[in-house]
């Protein structure tokens, strides 16, 4: 089945730039600080659709709260109307998305999930091969302490975006990439991403 990935979706330049380039490099860990409204989320969403059905596996998108998640992500739209979960083309869908579970299934057998890192001990004995981490400086770091031994054992990759929120564990995060050759990290304001 041949369908175009991203589907009904182009990323702008700078998302381009400072996102899809350096995944398609190698880069399995990327720091993305981007103001609020630069479409990380669905920008996000839609690399990790792509390589869900480039490589089978569990994929994650991780939110500070379940409640975040289901609001931000599982009911959310862009700012046309469209809901960020008409992003997955329907052709590659294994049955209807888990309202319950927050949760879709590809034919290929990739699953998606939405998941809440509030306790982050649920995520433990999971195996996902991709994750987003939206919002990690509002998270409890603990999550990424449990999955990244998963992710590194796995060869799998993560994704952490947000805004800065003072001196706690994303800005911990953001120095300690920017010296590190294995991570890449993208800090964008609004003047970065005017489009003209």
């Amino acid at each position: 089945m041949k369908i175009q990935l991203p589907y009904n979706y182009v990323p702008r330049p700078y998302q381009l730039n400072n996102l899809w380039i350096p995944f398609d490099r190698g880069c399995k860990r990327i720091v993305q600080i981007w103001h609020r409204r630069s479409g990380k989320d669905l920008n996000d969403l839609n690399l990790m659709i792509r390589e869900m059905w480039a490589h089978v596996g569990n994929y994650y998108y991780a939110f500070p709260t379940y409640s975040q998640g289901k609001k931000a992500l599982w009911e959310g739209k862009n700012k046309d109307g469209k809901r960020f979960l008409d992003y997955f083309p329907k052709d590659l869908l294994d049955g209807k998305p888990n309202d319950t579970e927050m949760k879709i299934k590809l034919k290929n057998g990739s699953i998606f999930q939405v998941i809440g890192v509030e306790d982050p001990d649920r995520v433990v004995g999971t195996n996902p091969r991709g994750i987003i981490f939206s919002e990690y400086s509002l998270q409890n770091p603990k999550a990424w302490e449990l999955l990244r031994p998963i992710l590194r054992e796995n060869g799998g990759w993560a994704i952490f975006n947000y805004t800065p929120r003072g001196r706690n564990h994303g800005f911990k995060l953001y120095e300690m990439a920017k010296g590190n050759p294995n991570w890449y990290v993208s800090l964008l304001t609004v003047d970065d991403t005017k489009i003209l």
